[in-house]
């Protein structure tokens, strides 16, 4: 009684992916790819007549059973690699690690900067003052004291 119940679990289980709405799959494939239509704007956000066809394509494409894998390949190839919103593996890691490491080198940099300036600060002794002008200014405090009731 238990093995039916389970197989059925992992049957349901298994298949909900599988089950995306074609709808689900073309919007989220929109969402991964720059509109090639809309400088600097996913396909999803393209407002032009030419997107919302495009759109309407990977829909038909995503209902005749396509794979997301395969409608990106797809697109890639009419496309070509400037497609993709994100950077792809076969791209490197070099488009995901030079900013990262630019941004460290600059923190870096910073604190280094902002230790060395500490320590100058630090390191500087004020001059002492002459004894004839601390005794000056003492005498003029004391009489600006004086007048002051």
């Amino acid at each position: 009684m238990k093995l039916p119940a389970l197989t059925l679990l992992l049957l349901v289980v298994a298949a909900g992916p599988a089950a995306a709405a074609p709808e689900d799959l073309a919007n989220e494939v929109s969402a991964e790819v720059m509109s090639p239509y809309c400088d600097g704007v996913t396909l999803h956000d393209c407002p032009s007549r030419a997107a919302l066809e495009l759109r309407d394509r990977i829909e038909g494409w995503a209902r005749d059973g396509w794979s997301k894998s395969q409608i990106m390949a797809e697109l890639e190839r009419e496309f070509g690699p400037g497609i993709h919103a994100t950077p792809q593996d076969k791209e490197g890691v070099a488009a995901w690690v030079l900013p990262a490491a630019a941004l460290l080198v600059g923190v870096a940099v910073a604190a280094a900067l902002a230790m060395r300036w500490t320590r100058r600060r630090g390191a500087e002794q004020p001059e002492p003052v002459d004894p004839s002008d601390h005794a000056r200014v003492e005498r003029e405090l004391a009489a600006l004291r004086e007048e002051t009731p």
